[in-house]
């Protein structure tokens, strides 16, 4: 009796293990089967915009500005291509590749950096990195190298699939935070044969700390860490005005630094001029990414190196110390006269400027 008892148990917990077992494997094959299906849907969507972004119309290309687009860690991005008078694309052409000022659109320096390589013969390219402009992204107008430099990699590799660009004769140029950004991309990117640099704003911690009022940075750096356990816990973002809720313009103890800042994003190349272009940052993140340095890295950087500083401007000492560390071929050239944002857009420093850039890229 006692043994058919338990014999009777024994299968009961066998019957009990299978119905386990079994809804088990049929809950976790259909989320498994859904989790598949969604992959498979996110795939076929990146497939289609990779494949629209690569459709580049040689037919449709013209001198001047041209809009394509390239993708970048799963985002579509957009960029401005400027190209020479007469432009033929059977015929190959020198090529720059733009890391622009750190916050800014295509539509800003690119834009007047462009037009002016673009008459000097190059293929010019300028791109809103993810999260800014034109571009895809979630946390709109944050501010990082690490999206800037797998951004611009691609970049690179987006535009040596055009058969116009010239392979050989292919170049990097930043200005202010796009110096080390482009720096970045090159001391590890054969594929860039020389570099230079405008008013390179090498040492972002050190602006950022030297820049704003310690009062309004110790504000910023607390509302910073309030906003990233928000945006963890919720998905939500608020954003602040670049300028540190600091009166506009500026008062008279304001660094030279945000001063001619204001001049130029309020009154030269502001909202007004450049829509896409936001005078707010998202308080995940700080106004300028203080990760963003290039100062270890200079002893290291073999790449040709032109350095151009403003002999008036904040960048000038950290541009001649970059320039200093660096120890391939390399040029320094000073604008006498010219502050940071002077080689932004202002035509007597920027043009002598620009054609020293055209020469040292002819060398390589």
């Amino acid at each position: 009796m006692n043994t058919c008892r338990r014999i009777e148990n024994l299968c009961l917990f066998y019957k009990v293990r299978y119905i386990v077992l079994t809804t088990t494997v049929i809950v976790y094959t259909h989320t498994i089967g859904f989790s598949q299906n969604k992959l498979k849907e996110n795939i076929k969507s990146n497939e289609m915009k990779y494949q629209e972004a690569l459709a580049v119309d040689y037919k449709q290309l013209k001198e001047g500005k041209n809009r394509v687009y390239f993708m970048s860690q799963g985002y579509k991005l957009a960029g401005d291509l400027y190209l020479p008078e007469e432009f033929d694309s059977q015929q190959k052409y020198p090529t720059v590749i733009y890391t622009r000022v750190g916050t800014q659109v295509k539509e800003q320096t690119g834009a007047t950096y462009g037009s002016k390589l673009s008459a000097k013969g190059y293929a010019f390219f300028v791109f809103d990195p993810q999260n800014f402009g034109d571009s895809e992204g979630e946390i709109r107008n944050y501010e990082s190298i690490h999206n800037m430099v797998p951004n611009t990699t691609d970049a690179i590799s987006f535009l040596r699939t055009l058969k116009f660009v010239d392979r050989d004769r292919f170049y990097g140029l930043g200005a202010c935070a796009g110096a080390p950004y482009i720096c970045n991309v090159a001391i590890g990117d054969a594929r860039i044969k020389a570099v230079a640099t405008l008013v390179g704003n090498f040492d972002a911690a050190a602006s950022l700390f030297g820049a704003y009022p310690k009062g309004v940075l110790d504000k910023m750096l607390q509302t910073a860490a309030e906003a990233k356990q928000r945006y963890y816990e919720t998905g939500e973002y608020e954003t602040a005005p670049i300028f540190g809720g600091m009166p506009l313009p500026p008062p008279e103890n304001a660094s030279k630094a945000m001063k001619d800042g204001y001049e130029y994003y309020f009154l030269r190349a502001g909202q007004d001029k450049c829509p896409n272009y936001s005078p707010y940052y998202p308080t995940v993140g700080l106004p300028v990414d203080p990760s963003r340095v290039f100062m270890n890295q200079a002893k290291f950087f073999t790449t040709p190196f032109l350095v151009i500083a403003g002999s008036e401007a904040f960048t000038h000492d950290m541009d001649k110390k970059v320039y200093d560390m660096a120890v391939g071929e390399k040029e320094w050239m000073v604008i006498e006269g010219a502050s940071h944002m002077d080689l932004y857009d202002v035509d007597k420093y920027l043009d002598p400027a620009l054609d020293k850039v055209d020469d040292f890229f002819k060398k390589y």
